[in-house]
């Protein structure tokens, strides 16, 4: 029974210190779940197989990028303070390569890069607008 409380004791004080960081943790999951969604889309689009040896890897980097998150965190706040804003770097790299990921992704579903097709068709657009030669 004792045991049980020390556990639970060690439980909500872990929950206390990794309290303000919880929404970069819940960001850096769901970013991680959309590069899963559209690998698995992509990798049907192209012809790959979806084997569980892709789908541990995501497993693996979830650990990986909480630990580092966490870790991070723990350095921050107790050993650097505001001098090196680990948590917000190695977050900030973390949110770079999903969306890299992501849109290599995007780019393999559509076809072609989705920014480029995105800037052509608002370029069309404005220039349907706003044409340069007026007609006379």
């Amino acid at each position: 029974m004792k045991a049980l409380q020390y556990i639970e004791a060690a439980a909500i004080s872990t929950w206390a210190v990794f309290a303000p960081i919880k929404a970069v943790m819940f960001a850096t999951g769901a970013l991680i779940f959309m590069d899963l969604a559209t690998g698995i889309c992509a990798a049907r689009k192209s012809g790959q197989p979806i084997t569980s040896k892709g789908i541990s890897r995501t497993v693996a980097k979830i650990v990986l990028y909480e630990c580092a998150l966490a870790v991070s965190f723990i350095v921050h706040q107790y050993m650097t303070g505001d001098l090196l804003p680990a948590d917000k770097l190695v977050a900030g790299l973390i949110g770079l390569v999903e969306l890299k990921s992501i849109l290599e992704n995007m780019n393999t579903i559509n076809g072609s890069p989705v920014f480029e097709a995105l800037i052509n068709k608002t370029i069309s657009a404005q220039d349907q607008m706003n044409p340069k030669d007026p007609p006379k």
